[in-house]
């Protein structure tokens, strides 16, 4: 009977374990919710945009009201809860339309700007816009432009695997496909989209 509870206290101890989030890990990304809607865009065109033109997530959207699927604020009478806040196939399917059109937008900006950008921005955006020249594809040009998306919104092994990823990849690439692909794979990134 004693080693009966001993395993079953042993199970239940590793059952524990295996559901504690890990920093960077699987579990942090399946336990963690997304910021919301709203608060990607905000974050987002705090960091490139002016502040008298906000970037406009809106724009991006495949369909009208989609944006209710991506985390939002809801509020009934008194109550105010986030729904929509668990990644899923559907809302991470809608995640990669969005991403995939404003990185696409990004890409066409090393032509002609679509948007509006901080001046701080646009000269990030034209190191970047060099590429495949190697100054595009030094570390400065490449944390900068990380910086600018990301923020300081994931560790430094992180960028620098999406450095050497992009650089691998993407060495011999025209301009407008490289920024695209950079700038998906840190939208996407959870640090970028999900709460801690």
């Amino acid at each position: 009977m004693r080693a009966l509870r001993k395993s079953s206290g042993l199970l239940i101890a590793a059952l524990w374990l295996c559901l504690i989030p890990v920093p960077g890990g699987a579990a942090w990304a399946q336990a963690s919710q997304f910021k919301g809607w709203s608060a990607v865009w905000k974050e987002l065109s705090a960091r490139v945009a002016p502040r008298e033109a906000p970037l406009e997530g809106d724009d991006f959207l495949p369909a009208e009201d989609m944006e209710d699927l991506l985390g939002t604020w809801s509020t009934f009478g008194s109550e105010h809860h986030f729904r929509n806040g668990y990644p899923n196939s559907l809302s991470m399917m809608i995640w990669q339309v969005v991403m995939s059109s404003f990185a696409e937008s990004m890409g066409r900006s090393c032509t002609k700007p679509e948007l509006e950008f901080t001046p701080t921005f646009l000269a990030t955006l034209a190191a970047v816009c060099a590429w495949p020249k190697s100054a595009s594809q030094s570390d400065e040009s490449l944390r900068s432009y990380w910086l600018a998306i990301m923020g300081f919104n994931a560790p430094e092994p992180e960028y620098a695997a999406w450095r050497d990823f992009i650089r691998r990849e993407y060495a011999a690439k025209p301009a407008a496909e490289a920024v695209r692909a950079m700038t998906l794979a840190i939208t996407l990134h959870p640090n970028f989209l999900l709460h801690r």
